[in-house]
């Protein structure tokens, strides 16, 4: 974590802490710094779990509402096979009661028939019983003896034969009448219960029709509901991660101050130090203070701080003495330096990269004319100048995270590749940064 890399690079400076006024405030700002740490690691681990959770519940609505087209297509449906079941019970229906009315109307007709039909085989019944008796008058010797006159007997003759023949003809239509009607009986039976067992049927699919539409009206409510709820859950990730970014922004603005105050503390303690303290041997850098116009007795630089040495301790010089002549502090001196060790390793460097070929100096610094000339860019106080007052014009640098400030100077590919480097930049700082007034030959 980065509030690690702080608190490591703030305490590696082999300077003991012995009473000489500071050591109490340098253990404060150490132990001030160790739980700015500690809170910025559970508020990025906090961030970090967050910023899954959200994704996943992005991923989760998403699919969720994938689904509801097809749940509301399912919905639409279910409604026309059911006002299709309905259409079709409802005429099944009229057509049962059609066929109900018909067979009222023919059962009326066929009774009135069949007693028709029985009272004419009664009177061809009476007519043949008489006749086998011998008590018709209806035979042609009968009618001759019984009549008065000829004439008579033709009239007789012709009323007996037309009685007869209508006997005959009636007793014959009614026997056709009977049994059309029984084929019409049986032919509006089936129909009748034909058309019933469609009803069943239609009626059953009705029903089905009716429970699937519900089912899918359901699917589609909840589907509905569970985007609304995916959405407010959503909602509530979404508002503790900003809650917790905002922490985080709190904790790094706090974090700087609190790197600022033990880098001067540090640089405090040193100078302190240095007045009582014989000159360091081993030592090839000398730095003077005052005016740069002419020599005069100051301190020495250190061969070495940490892996840096020669000519990288005096281009890290040249960076904190261009924040000097600007006012920049020790929070910004600490992130040019940083900066320049993840750009060159303080060396000023005479080629670019792949992303940058023409990039040169510290800070690979592009020939776009934005940074000065060639010799401005590959001399580390005017190049370390322009860094500064190009980061002075980002807005709140002095609170962001020290990659983040970095980056917006930069522009680098990675927007954390400063990170590793802060540790370092804070020890060379902290080793370099005591006199305002520094100046190197």
């Amino acid at each position: 974590m980065l509030a690690a890399i702080v608190v490591v690079g703030l305490t590696s400076v082999a300077i003991p802490a012995q009473a000489d006024g500071y050591g109490p405030q340098r253990r404060d700002a150490e132990a001030r710094a160790a739980q700015a740490a500690q809170s910025a690691a559970v508020i990025a681990t906090t961030i970090g779990g967050l910023t899954a959770r959200l994704t996943q519940a992005a991923d989760d609505l998403h699919a969720t509402q994938a689904r509801l087209p097809v749940a509301q297509t399912e919905l639409a449906a279910a409604q026309q096979a059911a006002e299709r079941s309905h259409r079709a019970a409802n005429l099944v229906a009229s057509r049962l009661q059609d066929a109900q009315a018909l067979q009222v109307s023919a059962a009326t007709t066929i009774a009135s028939g069949a007693a028709h039909t029985a009272q004419v085989a009664a009177s061809v019944g009476k007519i043949a019983r008489e006749a086998y008796k011998g008590q018709a008058a209806a035979t042609g010797l009968a009618v001759a003896l019984g009549a008065k006159s000829s004439q008579d007997f033709v009239d007789q003759y012709t009323l007996v034969s037309t009685a007869l023949r209508i006997q005959s003809d009636t007793l014959a239509t009614e026997l056709q009448v009977a049994a059309s009607n029984r084929n019409d009986h049986a032919r509006l039976m089936a129909v009748t219960t034909r058309i019933a067992a469609l009803k069943v049927e239609a009626d059953t699919h009705a029903a089905q029709a009716e429970i699937a539409k519900a089912d899918a009206a359901a699917r589609q409510d909840e589907i509905a509901q569970l985007i609304v709820d995916q959405i407010a859950a959503q909602a509530a990730v979404a508002a503790l991660r900003a809650q917790a970014e905002a922490e985080q922004v709190q904790i790094d603005a706090q974090r700087a101050a609190i790197g600022v105050e033990l880098a001067g503390i540090i640089a405090a303690q040193r100078a302190a130090q240095a007045g009582s303290a014989p000159a360091a041997t081993g030592q090839a850098v000398t730095c003077f203070s005052g005016p740069a116009a002419g020599p005069a007795p100051g301190t020495t630089l250190p061969a070495s701080v940490g892996p840096f040495h020669g000519e990288q301790i005096i281009n890290a010089a040249q960076i904190i003495i261009a924040g000097n002549d600007l006012g920049v502090d020790a929070h910004g001196q600490v992130l040019a330096v940083m900066t320049a060790i993840g750009e060159s390793t303080l060396i000023a460097v005479d080629h670019g990269d792949a992303a940058g070929p023409d990039s040169r100096g510290l800070f690979q610094q592009r020939a776009n004319g934005a940074w000065g000339s060639y010799s401005d860019r590959m001399d580390p106080r005017t190049a370390a100048t322009s860094f500064f007052r190009a980061l002075l014009q980002v807005p709140g640098w002095e609170s962001m995270d020290p990659t983040l400030a970095a980056h917006r100077v930069q522009g680098n590919a990675d927007p954390s590749h400063y990170t590793p480097y802060f540790s370092a930049a804070v020890q060379l700082v902290a080793a370099l940064g005591g006199d305002p007034s520094l100046t190197c030959r």
